[in-house]
């Protein structure tokens, strides 16, 4: 089926793969370079790079990384803010043979050292502003990272904006203390190049295989923190996947604007389907509305690349220009489900296709994408080419419930892992349903449902309601404990600006759309809520807050 609005670009929903899911992802930038050499690749801040210019500027850091020691079995970390310093050392780490290890910058301490110690980093890559040099100085003392590299900001921007940042003096190396790591300078390694390693450690630096681990990354699943490895053949097939179904991009012509944490194999994997064909992409200074917004002005996309919760914020802004998104075509959202409110706002203020990506909370794989043209594209997932869905009942994991039953989602496929392994069938977390036409519908996330005096409460549910309080700009539900009910939902609120509304004002919206049960025992006015890397709302920082106040006794 095709899209009207795709066709008016020559797109078409049942487009030929144009990754093979064989070759290599080091080498994607390589080949786009080869066919689009002087295509403008990056633009950040201002700045444009093209093809050819980025594929030497990973070359030379592949030579950094060489100096150091990186190869097969060397685990590197980057811990930088939105850059092109994240996507050139990515692939710089898959030419020498080594694993990435994604953090999130924003990561609590704990969090940030449980990842590193796990992956065993000996390479931390960083940049010289002031506040992330700090931060990396600090991770390697607490966790004996014995390798610090300071990319040079500044060098990343326009002349222009690299003297005022220089003149406000935020880039000066801070001194190190003399027990602290080895700290060295890309700007004073790329001039050694007199020595192709400063420490040699294990095999010669080599191109990854496919076997390799391309990512680390650091998940939570049930209040659990681990690590888990992607290797390269997964992320080749992955991305073969998306290519086949995602619409056909124009080569050479699109103009994307990625508003997503680059340094998540997520997002760098839907960079790499437009990087593919050639397309100019927009990297954000910071990942925020506001950000969004101005770029959206600076570069009329054809192509927005965004998590719901942005893409909300975004179509909510009151000086949204309409023309910022007159050539917007399409729009490929990724962290999370798109809600019908969403979807709504979406229609009545922006045009082209709305297409939402499902991946694993527990391990970074696309597995299912929506498809334009359906009736409610929002809440229809079509697995991707070889991607098999499961719908299995709670107490009877090995049982397949009937279609329109609730259960837990598995998902088996060719990106779920190493051969043989992609058989197998994995537990997403996911509370779901199928429909007769095996598409998959999601309800909530089974960790965070309540069981209330035996009643199974959804929390999404409770939210939905709470929302449509013309008053709340936010709500999240969790659960607690609840000495009548065992457990019983507390409500999280955020109001709009200007807006001054009571518990009671809300229990009295609540009464006609909830049912008892299902009235959240408290209710917290908040300014704020915690988010995770795609701006969703935390809810396992909401759980461990309300622990910690339960632990503390009444005040």
């Amino acid at each position: 089926m095709t899209d009207p609005a795709l066709s008016e670009r020559g797109l078409t929903t049942s487009a030929p793969p144009s990754w093979s899911g064989l070759e290599p992802v080091r080498e994607l930038l390589e080949r786009a370079a080869g066919q689009y050499p002087k295509h403008p690749a990056l633009r950040f801040c201002g700045r444009l790079t093209t093809y050819s210019e980025w594929n030497a500027k990973v070359e030379e850091a592949a030579g950094v990384l060489r100096r150091m020691g990186a190869g097969p079995g060397v685990q590197l970390a980057l811990l930088l803010p939105t850059c092109p310093a994240i996507p050139t050392y990515i692939f710089a780490a898959f030419s020498v043979g080594a694993s990435v290890v994604a953090l999130d910058p924003e990561a609590p301490e704990g969090e940030l050292d449980a990842c590193v110690r796990a992956a065993g980093v000996t390479i931390l890559i960083s940049c010289d502003v002031a506040a992330f040099q700090t931060k990396a100085l600090n991770l390697t003392q607490r966790t004996g990272i014995p390798t610090l590299m300071l990319v040079a900001y500044a060098a990343m921007l326009p002349a222009a904006s690299a003297a005022r940042l220089l003149s406000l003096g935020r880039t000066l190396a801070r001194p190190t203390p003399a027990a602290g790591p080895r700290v060295l300078f890309e700007r004073t390694l790329l001039r050694d190049k007199a020595t192709e390693a400063v420490v040699q450690s294990g095999p010669t630096p080599r191109a990854a295989l496919p076997s390799d681990t391309a990512f680390i990354v650091w998940v939570n699943e049930r209040g659990v923190g681990r690590p888990i490895e992607l290797s390269h053949a997964s992320l080749a097939r992955n991305l073969a996947q998306l290519c086949a179904a995602l619409p056909k991009f124009r080569q050479g012509g699109e103009r994307v604007l990625a508003a997503l944490p680059w340094w998540h194999p997520l997002a760098f994997m839907l960079v790499g389907v437009a990087m593919i064909d050639g397309a100019g992409i927009a990297m954000l200074p910071e990942l925020s509305v506001g950000a969004l917004s101005a770029a959206l002005k600076r570069t009329t996309p054809t192509v927005i690349m965004v998590s719901p919760p942005f893409l909300a914020g975004l179509l909510e802004q009151p000086d949204l220009d309409p023309s910022a998104l007159t050539a917007l075509t399409l729009t490929i959202t990724l962290g999370g489900p798109i809600s019908a409110p969403l979807q709504e706002a979406f229609a009545a203020r922006a045009r082209g296709a709305l297409i939402e990506s499902y991946a694993l909370a527990i391990a970074p794989h696309v597995v299912a994408l929506t498809q334009p043209g359906d009736a409610n594209p929002s809440a229809a997932l079509q697995p991707l080419a070889g991607t098999r869905f499961s719908v299995r009942d709670f107490a009877d994991p090995t049982r397949d419930v009937p279609a329109g039953e609730r259960g837990e989602l598995f998902v088996a496929g060719p990106q779920m892992g190493a051969p043989g392994r992609g058989a197998e069938f994995q537990r997403t977390g996911d509370l779901a349903l199928m429909d007769a036409l095996g598409r998959v519908i999601l309800i909530d996330r089974i960790e965070d449902l309540i069981v209330a005096a035996g009643y199974l409460i959804y929390p999404r549910r409770i939210e939905a309601a709470l929302a449509g309080h013309p008053g709340v700009a936010e709500a999240a539900v969790i659960g607690i404990p609840d000495a009548r009910r065992g457990n019983a939902p507390k409500a999280f609120i955020v109001l709009k600006r200007g807006m001054a509304i009571t518990e009671r004002d809300l229990r009295l919206h609540l009464a006609s759309r909830i049912s008892k049960i299902e009235m959240p025992a408290d209710i917290d006015f908040c300014t704020s809520l915690p988010r995770d890397p795609f701006g969703f709302v935390c809810k396992a920082a909401l759980r461990s807050q309300e622990a910690a106040r339960a632990a503390s006794g009444p005040v």
